[in-house]
């Protein structure tokens, strides 16, 4: 009788060390840069079949724009564009300038990249088209949008915010800007 109770306990201690503790098998899914978070933005012509702009869950740690409710502006923040985004700098400076104060440098703040396909490494989503790691400490962005302003505002906003409601990303208001889908 003892054998099988401690076979039982045995395999009671193994599901609760999966459970509770990273496994190697989700080792490395997950690019996890300064150990934030990221949001990924989606790309679609529809929401059903729209491209994710990050993770649309789990970000509690960020307050969400609220909808007919003016934002304040963000304290001043700076951002640098890599070499990758040659001739997407004007798109995403006016993305950055949507949120005000912001100040391009040529290496400090956060860093812009761009792809041309999706963003990998953006949490468990798939068909990324953009992702903020660490409400700013890096955010790339992909050129498969037909917007990549609003794209680079999207995710400029994920320094302070969290998304807004389902639905595609547009240039109504804050709120709109933030919602989740690129279509």
């Amino acid at each position: 009788m003892a054998t099988p109770l401690r076979r039982l306990a045995g395999v009671l201690a193994a599901f609760a060390i999966l459970m509770f503790f990273p496994t190697a098998a989700n080792a490395g899914a997950v690019v996890d840069i300064h150990d934030s978070e990221p949001h990924a933005t989606l790309l679609v012509s529809d929401p059903e079949d729209a491209y994710e702009t990050g993770e649309t869950d789990g970000h509690s740690d960020l307050p969400q724009v609220q909808e007919g409710v003016d934002t304040a502006a963000p304290v001043a923040w700076s951002y640098h564009i890599t070499a990758s985004c040659s001739g997407y700098a004007g798109s995403i400076r006016s993305g950055a300038n949507f949120w005000g104060d912001a100040t391009e440098t040529s290496g400090s703040g956060t860093p812009v990249e761009c792809v041309s396909g999706y963003v990998q490494g953006c949490g468990s989503a798939t068909n990324v088209v953009g992702c903020n790691w660490g409400q700013g400490q890096r955010i790339v962005l992909s050129s498969l949008v037909s917007d990549f302003a609003l794209l680079a505002a999207h995710e400029f906003g994920h320094n302070w915010y969290g998304h807004s409601a389902e639905g595609c990303a547009n240039w109504g208001s804050e709120y709109e800007v933030m919602r989740p889908y690129m279509c």
